[in-house]
């Protein structure tokens, strides 16, 4: 976006990127990427713009739940993509939340990778936030983070705080901070971590654990909208207060700590402190 007037603004940058993963178990964010977009889409009916992309081949659960239909991420696994303008407005678009959305087609993590690459360029240019539920990533972040997702503002790493789960992302941590001194993952790339889970998967020493494993801790989501699997058609819960909430709460913290603002009432410009 420019600035005023015809004249450039230096401090405009590109979508705030926010990509979700889970180092152990599928059900930890089954249905986070869904919900924590539609979310920020109701909140953003008067300004700023939410795109969803499902870059999980596996699960596919943005796909399954949200039921879209429309141009797949695999099929921009090809030649780069130009105009932004033209690729929003071909995504498939729900109606409530306004929230667009490129699904699955299961074709294979490689050009899914393939077609994140050429992908996320666009849609950062054309959005003002881009959500990406990623693959698990039980072998480190290399599988979540590769071919074009060093463009990610942030990596969320949602966990149950369950024992199994804590042991696993502590694992994560290490590896991903190893994949970044040797150069794997780009240093803009931020890791932090999100609980979430229902009541029943909640243990409190296990959450403790999660507050002190390294990167920041972002907060809490509530699984409000069940885990159960194929949901199809399921859709994102909307209208429940406490969850609205929590990812209100969770998006202040990380554009916070990403030094950036992202208007979600109103103002569509992207604006950072720092000029680019």
């Amino acid at each position: 976006m420019g600035g005023t007037g015809g004249v450039p603004d230096n401090q405009v940058v590109t979508a705030l990127t926010i990509g979700i993963t889970s180092p152990r178990d599928p059900a930890c964010k089954r249905g986070i990427a869904a919900n924590f977009a539609a979310s920020l889409a109701r909140d953003a009916v008067h300004g700023s713009s939410v795109c969803l992309i499902d870059a999980d081949p596996f699960a596919r659960d943005v796909t399954t739940r949200l039921a879209v239909s429309g141009p797949h991420l695999e099929d921009f696994a090809g030649p780069s993509v130009e105009d932004a303008d033209a690729l929003a407005e071909a995504l498939a678009s729900l109606r409530e939340p306004p929230l667009r959305v490129l699904p699955s087609a299961g074709r294979g993590v490689g050009r899914v990778h393939r077609g994140m690459a050429c992908v996320l360029p666009a849609v950062r240019d054309a959005f003002d936030v881009v959500v990406c539920d990623l693959v698990c990533g039980p072998s480190g972040p290399a599988r979540a983070l590769s071919n074009g997702l060093e463009q990610l503002d942030w990596l969320f790493l949602a966990v149950t705080p369950e024992r199994a789960a804590v042991e696993a992302a502590g694992r994560f941590v290490d590896q991903f901070e190893e994949a970044r001194d040797r150069g794997h993952v780009a240093e803009r790339v931020r890791l932090g971590i999100v609980a979430t889970g229902d009541e029943g998967t909640t243990d409190e020493r296990a959450l403790a654990a999660l507050e002190l494993l390294g990167p920041p801790f972002l907060g809490s989501l509530p699984q409000l909208w069940g885990r159960a699997v194929p949901n199809f058609g399921f859709g994102a819960a909307l209208g429940i207060g406490e969850l609205d909430d929590a990812v209100g709460a969770l998006f202040e913290r990380c554009t916070a700590l990403a030094d950036r603002r992202v208007a979600l009432s109103g103002a569509p410009e992207r604006v950072s402190s720092r000029a680019s």
